[in-house]
C-alpha cells in the first residue's frame, strides 16, 4: 500500500484528498469520484449559483427537493436542536456584506443589511412525503455552516464501503473540515496541526477513523462601514459573536457535529458551550483573544 495525494478547488476552498491504496490507477478513480461528487454537492447546495436547489428555494420560498438536500436539511435541524439553537442553518451571512464568493468581497467595502429577519427553524415547513420545503417570507436557508464536515464524512464512509479492501487509509480535507479513515503507508495515524492565531503556535494531533472541524473569527473577515466582520453569526442578534473565543477545532466522528460545536464555542464561548453540549462527547481546542488555549485533548 501506498499513499496518494491530490487537489483540486471546490465550494470556494482547496479540497486535498490523501488515499493509501493498493496502486495508483485505484487511487486516481477514487479521487476523480471524490472530486466529482464534491462538484455535484457544490451545485446543489451553493447560495452563490442562482440555480442550484438552495437558491431556487431561498428566491420561491418552496420547493420539491432532492433527497439529497432533504438529508441534509434534516441534519441541520437536528444540529440546531443539539446546540440549542446556537448552530442555525437560517443565520444569513449575507446581510453582513457576504454576498459572493470570498475571493470577490476580500479587499472590498461591503455594504450591511441591518434589517431583522427570522431565524425561527419552527417556520420551516417539511412535507417528507413528497419532499417539499417551504420557508418564512423573510427567511433563506444557508447549509455553509455544517455542509463540509457532514460531506466529508459522507465521502469517507462511501469510499471505505467501497473500496474497503483496496483502500486501507484516507484523508479527506475540504478546507481544514477534514475526515479520516484507517491508517497512513507505515500503518500509521495521521498528524495533524491545530493552530492557534494569536501565538502563531501549532499542537500536533493524530486522528484515524475520526473527523476534525476548525472555525474561527480570525481568517475569513471582510471590512464594512462599521468595521471588520467575519462570517461567524449569532442567530439572537444577527451579528459576530463577542464571547472572547478567536478559534474553535472539535475532535468528533461526525464532521457535522465538528463543525456545529465548533460555530456552538466560537458564539457562546468555553464554558457555556460546555454546558450545552457535555464535552464528554468530543475533544475540543479553543483559543481565546488574549492567546490561551483551552483544550481537553490529553
Amino acid at each position: 500500500m501506498k499513499e496518494y495525494s491530490y487537489n483540486e478547488r471546490h465550494m470556494g476552498t482547496e479540497v486535498s484528498v490523501s488515499l493509501v491504496c493498493t496502486d495508483e490507477q485505484m487511487a486516481q478513480n477514487i479521487a476523480s469520484s471524490m472530486f466529482q461528487m464534491i462538484h455535484n454537492y457544490e451545485l446543489r447546495f451553493s447560495r452563490f449559483l442562482e440555480e442550484s436547489e438552495l437558491s431556487l428555494l431561498n428566491k420561491q420560498g418552496t420547493a420539491v427537493v432532492s433527497d439529497e438536500f432533504m438529508q441534509v436539511l434534516t441534519r441541520s435541524l437536528e444540529l440546531n436542536k443539539f446546540t440549542k439553537n446556537v448552530f442555525n442553518p437560517l443565520v444569513q451571512v449575507s446581510r453582513l456584506g457576504y454576498t459572493t464568493t470570498f475571493t470577490k468581497i476580500k479587499g472590498t467595502l461591503r455594504e450591511q443589511d441591518t434589517d431583522v429577519y427570522s431565524t425561527a427553524t419552527g417556520r420551516v415547513q417539511i412535507d417528507k412525503d413528497v419532499n417539499r420545503i417551504r420557508i418564512g417570507k423573510d427567511q433563506q436557508l444557508d447549509f455553509g455552516g455544517m455542509l463540509k464536515g457532514y460531506l466529508s464524512t459522507k465521502l469517507a464512509d462511501v469510499v471505505m464501503e467501497t473500496y474497503g479492501e483496496k483502500c486501507a487509509g484516507l484523508v479527506i480535507n475540504l478546507g481544514g473540515d477534514l475526515t479520516t479513515r484507517g491508517y497512513d503507508e507505515f500503518q500509521r495515524a495521521f498528524i495533524f496541526q491545530l493552530y492557534n492565531p494569536v501565538s502563531d503556535k501549532e499542537t500536533s494531533v493524530t486522528l484515524t477513523n475520526t473527523a476534525l472541524a476548525t472555525s474561527g473569527t480570525y481568517a475569513r473577515t471582510w471590512q464594512t462601514k462599521e468595521g471588520s466582520v467575519n462570517h461567524i453569526v449569532d442567530a439572537r442578534v444577527q451579528r459576530n459573536p463577542v464571547s472572547g473565543v478567536v478559534s474553535a477545532s472539535i475532535i468528533h466522528t461526525d464532521g457535522a457535529v465538528c463543525e456545529a460545536v465548533a460555530k456552538l464555542f466560537l458564539i457562546q464561548g468555553v464554558e457555556k458551550a460546555q454546558e450545552i453540549a457535555p464535552s464528554s462527547n468530543y475533544q475540543f481546542f479553543a483559543v481565546l483573544q488574549n492567546g490561551k488555549e483551552v483544550t481537553n485533548i490529553t
